[in-house]
């Protein structure tokens, strides 16, 4: 999946329906941390923790972008559900993000 956005924009959200990696089933996330993992052109690891959205049974998890979060780049990411749990998850095929420079 391929999403496209400006760097340095503070509107930019990126929304993520949570599911079993083989049933597909939707995942309950009430109680439950999520994290956007992330890196840009392969720097630095970014982890950002989302938020989720009510009703935490439909799975859904949001994270919108600070000003500093997004340089021109390809950003590689992946979802990670209760990182250092036991049952932590994290999503089996990462996501691409095309981050363009503004104009000048």
């Amino acid at each position: 999946m391929t999403y496209e956005l400006v760097a340095g924009d503070t509107g930019s959200k990126i929304v993520r329906t949570c599911r079993d990696n083989q049933s597909q089933a939707v995942i309950d996330l009430t109680g439950k941390i999520v994290h956007l993992r992330y890196k840009i052109d392969g720097g630095a690891l970014q982890t950002k923790t989302m938020a989720i959205q009510s009703p935490p049974t439909a799975g859904k998890a949001e994270y919108q972008f600070g000003a500093s979060d997004l340089s021109a780049g390809t950003l590689q990411g992946e979802i990670q559900i209760q990182p250092g749990a036991a049952d932590q998850l994290t999503s089996l095929l990462p996501f691409s993000l095309q981050v363009r420079a503004p104009l000048s």
